[in-house]
């Protein structure tokens, strides 16, 4: 993980692409951009359809990966220990988008690995209770073509910050490789399952990063007082990332929830009455990280870093 965006490089589209005529431009707001200084893909090239065959083709690799074998037997084994809360809801934060604007292949990939790893999980969830789970994604860097193919997929698609306010205590939170100011605002009421990055690489954070410590609180809350599970690993696609279950008896205290906004004390924070443009700068999407170069650190992700 890192917070230096300035290490990241960028990586200019290939050429020779198969697709000659251009596709008409779509209704993204090109003003915005993430902390990288990317932005949406202002004439995306792939149709729903193409989409949903790069879905397919990383459907088939997960499905027979070893992170999968090794997740679903941490999903069984939380799932027999009791006392488990309910989980009605599941939502998506920041996989990236699905076709990046800088033509990336391991930014699409990536994207579409998350994406895939978040179905199965929700199904392997569903396949084991009696409810039906709830499917919500937010990434600031879609275009329409991916919210249609979203929808496709089951999803409720929702803008930048509406995911926020619609965490509850029986809600998985999803999120891999995400800042540390997103996660406080994602957690501001504690679900029942999160997945993300886990405090022991947050504190690594911190130590170059003094003032992030402001945003630790809902994180350092689940460590002391939930089931921590490590996520495996799939080519660094996962790295650094924890799976915290909730317990029944846990008493969440109202100390514990911060508010859906940032401290207005820190050098970093945006005015609370812009939020939504504060987060798409928050969020470090999977098009970015993709594009830094091929050897990692020990505590970096060459796919996505945290920041």
């Amino acid at each position: 993980m890192t917070q230096q965006d300035g290490e990241w490089s960028q990586v200019s589209r290939k050429r020779g692409r198969m697709r000659h005529v251009p596709k008409p431009k779509t209704d993204v707001d090109e003003t915005k951009e993430n902390g990288l200084g990317i932005r949406p893909n202002p004439n995306p090239e792939f149709t729903v359809s193409d989409i949903q065959k790069h879905h397919d083709t990383a459907t088939q690799e997960w499905q027979i990966s070893d992170c999968w074998n090794t997740l679903k037997d941490l999903l069984a084994t939380a799932l027999s220990e009791a006392n488990h809360p309910p989980i009605t809801k599941a939502i998506c934060f920041g996989p990236g988008p699905y076709d990046p604007s800088n033509g990336s292949f391991a930014a699409r990939r990536t994207a579409h690995m998350q994406t895939v790893a978040f179905c199965a999980i929700v199904d392997f969830l569903e396949s084991q209770c009696e409810n039906k789970i709830k499917r919500v994604i937010q990434e600031p860097m879609f275009t329409h073509i991916d919210k249609d193919f979203c929808v496709e997929l089951g999803f409720e698609v929702v803008d930048t910050p509406d995911a926020f306010p619609m965490v509850d205590e029986q809600t998985l939170v999803y999120g891999i490789h995400m800042e540390l100011r997103t996660y406080y605002l994602a957690l501001a009421t504690l679900p029942t399952v999160f997945i993300g990055g886990g405090l022991g690489e947050w504190e690594r954070v911190i130590d170059f990063e003094p003032s992030l410590k402001e945003f630790v609180g809902p994180i350092a809350e689940m460590d002391a007082t939930y089931t921590k599970y490590p996520f495996p690993d799939m080519n660094y696609i996962f790295s650094s990332t924890t799976m915290y279950w909730r317990k029944q008896n846990d008493v969440l205290e109202s100390t514990s929830k911060p508010e859906a906004s940032l401290p207005a004390d820190t050098e970093t924070s945006k005015e609370t009455s812009d939020i939504a443009q504060a987060l798409e700068g928050l969020k470090l999407s999977e098009q970015g990280s993709a594009e830094k170069t091929s050897e990692p650190d020990s505590d970096k992700s060459p796919e996505k870093a945290v920041s």
